[in-house]
């Protein structure tokens, strides 16, 4: 049976990767490596400085179950060392979606990224919540069924078929509200899901201290086609393939040219 990992960058509490392990019951033999605290926004980070820990937990329906004091990334490399390779990786169901190019800051992302580079097919699959504070939670009280369809759906089908060469990973984004009917697109990645700032506050000592704040860009500025267009305005499922060399698709004699040399 094929070799299935599951992860996550909400925690291996989290009711999201219940559900992925709900998902995808039946379809191969599942190994859960995920975070023991939220992580969140971590990126590719890699702990390289101080030990990691790790803690077998028990979890239905899966060969084993660890909980890592590491990053997502660190999850995928733990997991290799420990059962060898994979034939497919899933990352989530994310407490949030994650979407535009900002996906190389998420670390549900992430995982599915450094899973890829071991040649591993991936999926990052999220879903979409209708309250922000809802997206650094467990994920107590929401519907993860619909994410749960879809994922199972596209799961079933990375395993019997082969992507083309360049697809490595297929970022998923399910809808609030959305029912097994909902419309899949494909799509490419919006330029940015969220305008960053900064709010300055002050402690009582009287010391500032500061937050890294977003603001969600505006639907009207939106481009059809992309992930972001087809969540936030069409209302559909998201289905972008990612191709982890980021180079540019730019003859390299023009740069040279342009750069003299």
């Amino acid at each position: 049976m094929p070799k299935i990992l599951i992860t996550n960058d909400d925690g291996i509490r989290s009711r999201g990767i219940k559900a992925a392990v709900e998902a995808l019951q039946g379809l191969g033999k599942l190994y859960v490596v995920a975070p023991m605290f939220q992580r969140s926004a971590s990126g590719r980070a890699m702990t390289l400085h101080r030990p990691l820990r790790a803690v077998r937990v028990k979890m239905a329906g899966v060969e084993a179950a660890y909980a890592l004091d590491g990053m997502p990334v660190d999850c995928i490399i733990f997991a290799m060392a420990r059962f060898g390779n994979f034939d497919l990786a899933v990352s989530g169901i994310n407490l949030g979606e994650n979407m535009s190019t900002e996906i190389t800051i998420s670390g549900t992302a992430s995982a599915a990224i450094e899973a890829a580079t071991h040649d591993i097919p991936s999926i990052a699959v999220s879903l979409e919540v209708n309250r922000e504070k809802h997206k650094f939670g467990v994920g107590e009280g929401m519907d993860f069924s619909t994410a749960e369809y879809f994922l199972r759906k596209v799961a079933r089908a990375m395993l019997g078929k082969k992507l083309p060469r360049d697809v490595q990973m297929l970022n998923v984004n399910v809808p609030y509200g959305a029912t097994k009917d909902t419309p899949i697109a494909f799509t490419r990645l919006a330029k940015r899901m969220y305008q960053p700032s900064i709010e300055e506050r002050v402690d009582p000592k009287g010391h500032p201290y500061y937050w890294i704040v977003g603001t969600q860009c505006p639907t009207e500025t939106l481009e059809p086609g992309t992930d972001m267009y087809a969540v936030k305005v069409e209302r559909k499922v998201s289905i972008t393939p990612i191709n982890i060399d980021m180079t540019a698709g730019v003859d390299l004699d023009t740069i040279r040219n342009l750069l003299s040399l």
